[in-house]
Parts: C-alpha cells; structure tokens; sequence
C-alpha cells in the first residue's frame, strides 16, 4: 500500500456548521493506522486555531492544534512580518482578535482615517454596514488591505451562507487599492502549509469540498486531490477536475483499501 500525507479541509468536509459529518472521527483514525499524517488547512476565520481545536473535539475528533493550519493564523503571521506591531482594524471573531492582540498588535475600533496599519477582512458572521464603511476610510486613508480568502459562501449547518468573497467585492467595488489576499487558493498559503509540515507534494492529497479553493489551488501546486461532497460544492457536475471524489470523508477507508490494495 502506497504512502500518502493528506492536507484536509475542515468547514464542509470535518463538520457543517454543529453538525458533524459522520465517518470523519473514522476516517481520521484510519488515516493515522496506515501511518499517514494530516495537516488541516482551513479558510475558517471564524475561530482561532485554539476554538477550532475545541470544536473538532466535541465531534470526536482527536487533533491537536499543531495539525491545524489556519488562515487566521497565516494572517497574524503576515501582519507579524511586515509590519512587526500594527494598529488593526478588523472585521473578523473576536477570538481571532485575541490572537492579534496576543502577537502584540493593537486591535482598533470606531477608528478615523490614518488610525490603522492595516484592516484585515475575516468574517464575522453578520458583518455590519459601520463596518464596512470604516474599513474603507481606513484603506483609503493608507492602511494594507488584507483579505484572509476571497470564498464565496461557507457551509453552516445544512445552510449555505454568504462568505467572505462579498465583503472583498464590497470594497473593491469603491477603491483601486489592491487587496492583498492569505488563504487558499493562493499559492503562498499552500507552500507556507508543506514548509510546516515537511510534506512532499507528490505524495500528498488534499481533501476538499471547494473546486476553486481545495482542488484547483492544491492542483496547481502538484499535489493529489480528493473531492467530497458534503460541503460547498455538494451539486457540482460530475466528473469534477479532481483526481477521485467521494460524497465524504466517510468513506475515505473503502476507498483507499479499494484504490491502493496492498
């Protein structure tokens, strides 16, 4: 049986809002006893690293945080490194607020033009007009503009729900500034992933719910890739540009025994 490493999603993929996706505690354990090791590379800004480990294990999933690599912490990186300590304006959880706080930066509220280093757009669940409309003072007042991903809409529970991609057409719809953008699909944020994990690309499969963030972008970086649909694309035509597709991480163990027997 063929070693691999699996990048794998969370939101759609691991859990749909509450609710778990049944077989992922399975599929996880079944990855670990043929010796395979993950990494979660997830857009989710909405938690922490620290609230998405918590959250995991309510479903019954046994992952440390060191096996979890969030856009939100890709970010506080990225401020960390170009700005050493910044004043932040951000639209985003307030327990990713604590990490940018706990990095050393200033998180700034209710803020005039020229206030801020930078505004980072996560994604609160209901982003207010106020909001928006400081964010764009801000930015064209000097701050960086920091997008965490462009994704437009995330599952919630059976429900699709408006994304983060709506807020960063907001406000490229009234500046020219551009928005410089962390998470999948881009490049950066998957090779930033293998160099923390020590992953070789051709050996790894990334498994995603998203055709443009997870596949496409893994796809482009040379690494494998496994479609499921039990998320953001769950109605997408078959076949879809990936190297196989499942309707979930749930049945991940019959099929690697069934595509890579011994």
């Amino acid at each position: 049986m063929p070693h691999f490493d699996f990048f794998i999603d969370i939101d759609g993929v691991l859990y749909d809002g509450n609710l778990p996706i049944e077989g992922g505690p399975e599929a996880i354990r079944f990855i670990r006893s043929i010796r395979g090791q993950i990494l979660l590379v997830t857009n989710t800004t909405r938690m922490s690293v620290s609230r998405v480990e918590e959250q995991l294990a309510t479903f019954g999933y046994d992952i440390p945080g060191e096996e979890i690599f969030a856009v939100s912490q890709a970010t506080v990186d990225y401020v960390t490194r170009h700005y050493d300590k910044a004043r932040c304006f951000l639209i985003t959880d307030s327990s990713v607020e604590d990490m940018f706080r706990q990095a050393g930066h200033t998180v700034i509220q209710d803020a005039s033009p020229h206030d801020a280093d930078v505004v980072v757009m996560g994604i609160s669940k209901w982003p207010d007009f106020g909001q928006l409309d400081a964010a764009w003072h801000l930015i064209e007042g000097g701050a960086e503009p920091i997008a965490m991903h462009r994704d437009p809409t995330f599952p919630d529970g059976g429900i699709m729900r408006l994304g983060l991609g709506g807020i960063v057409a907001a406000l490229e719809s009234v500046t020219d500034i551009p928005i410089t953008t962390i998470g999948k699909p881009n490049a950066g944020f998957f090779q930033l992933a293998l160099a923390k994990s020590g992953f070789d690309p051709e050996h790894t499969i990334m498994i995603g719910d998203s055709l443009e963030a997870d596949i496409r972008g893994a796809r482009s970086m040379g690494l494998k890739t496994l479609f499921v649909r039990s998320g953001a694309n769950a109605d997408a035509p078959t076949p879809v540009d990936s190297d196989w597709e499942l309707p979930s991480i749930g049945a991940l163990p019959a099929w690697y025994r069934e595509t890579f027997p011994s």
